[in-house]
């Protein structure tokens, strides 16, 4: 077989296979089964699962976003367990392959922390930078976990949203039952989803269990799924909180390294004092204010670049997924591990160099303004 031949051969074997996972699965073999993917509820906050959880008060409810962020915080303590024990004690001196990779890991980023914050500040910078680090591309990554963002708690569709027909599997497990491909859903309103939960709450197991749509509440009214778990960047209120968490140390390494005159670049005293012998000086008024917006846009962009890049992965994959059902996603879970990672360095290296940037402050200019008043 010549190489011509065989290319033709293996092309014709893919464009086979393609046509069966790209076309005969979600459009003719999901549907049906009743399990064609159906369009996802899109929400920017992150969904209640629990309303007063452990009876804390109305107002605390345990989120899907929540869980995903014990879920993290639960992997990065792990890890610093099983690297801990691992070490014997960091006494370790013949590392295995776990701990070996640790070391691998945390020798780079703290090469590249010490490259940029100098080598007498890099060891206590280093923790900070790397556990944002670690904390977002776990966080990140759970995106292309099967069950996150596609399991969860089967009830009656909220109002405004589009709602499928149900099917029980089991006494506690249920189902969204679709049998049309691109299908849309229904548009549901507050009497629907009323009427939802008080036929729900008095059918029985025959009627649940039934294939008769004037009998079965399951096929009669709309339902959709809150996940359990939704990755925790695609909330706004975490990215907010990492955010403030990163200002909060750009502003304490910039105050200790420098004191009160950090506060130089806000408000340009010692400019101003100086005003007669260079009056150019006075620009820092101006510039001054600028620095302080600039300062705390630091805070939305932070935030706001993180959750944006997640939150538009998400809902990417979940579209191609209704489009198309299988195969081709496959690309898309890919690129979210690409943006996930990205992101994560993004966040961890612009702290890392805002701090640094905080610890510099205008050193070159009170030396030169020193030297000009020795002369």
């Amino acid at each position: 077989m010549t190489t011509n031949q065989r290319g033709c051969l293996y092309g014709l074997i893919l464009l086979v296979f393609g046509v069966f996972v790209c076309g005969l699965l979600p459009f003719v073999w999901l549907p049906g089964a009743g399990a064609a993917a159906a369009i996802p509820v899109i929400q920017v906050p992150g969904e209640v699962l629990i309303k007063n959880f452990l009876g804390l008060g109305p107002k605390f409810n345990l989120i899907n976003t929540m869980v995903a962020l014990i879920i993290v915080d639960v992997i990065v303590l792990l890890i610093a367990l099983v690297g801990y024990r691992a070490s014997k004690s960091y006494t370790n001196e013949i590392p295995g392959r776990f701990q070996g990779f640790l070391e691998t890991l945390s020798g780079a980023l703290y090469g590249f922390v010490k490259q940029i914050s100098g080598g007498r500040n890099a060891r206590s910078i280093f923790p900070l930078v790397a556990t944002i680090f670690l904390f977002l591309l776990i966080g990140n990554w759970m995106s292309v976990i099967p069950g996150v963002e596609s399991i969860g708690k089967f009830h009656c569709a909220h109002p405004n949203t589009s709602g499928y027909q149900g099917t029980r599997i089991n006494d506690s497990l249920f189902q969204i039952r679709n049998t049309k491909p691109l299908n849309g859903g229904d548009q549901v309103t507050l009497e629907m989803e009323h009427e939802c939960e008080a036929a729900l709450a008095a059918a029985t197991t025959e009627q649940l269990m039934s294939e008769d749509e004037a009998v079965n509440p399951l096929l009669i009214h709309r339902f959709h799924i809150t996940p359990f778990v939704r990755p925790a960047a695609t909330d706004l209120n975490l990215t907010i909180a990492l955010a403030l968490i990163s200002f909060f140390f750009i502003q304490f390494y910039g105050f200790k390294e420098q004191g009160l005159n950090y506060m130089q670049k806000f408000i340009p005293i010692r400019s101003l004092g100086n005003v007669a012998k260079n009056p150019m000086g006075a620009i820092d008024l101006i510039v001054g204010p600028l620095e302080l917006v600039s300062e705390l846009s630091k805070i939305v962009s932070l935030s706001f670049r993180l959750f944006g890049n997640i939150f538009a992965g998400g809902i990417l994959i979940a579209v191609m997924l209704f489009l198309v059902g299988t195969g081709i996603p496959i690309v898309f879970y890919a690129l979210e591990l690409i943006v996930g990672l990205a992101q994560a360095l993004v966040f961890a290296v612009l702290t890392l160099v805002f701090i640094s940037q905080a610890m510099e402050g205008h050193h070159g200019d009170e030396e030169h303004g020193e030297h000009a008043e020795a002369h």
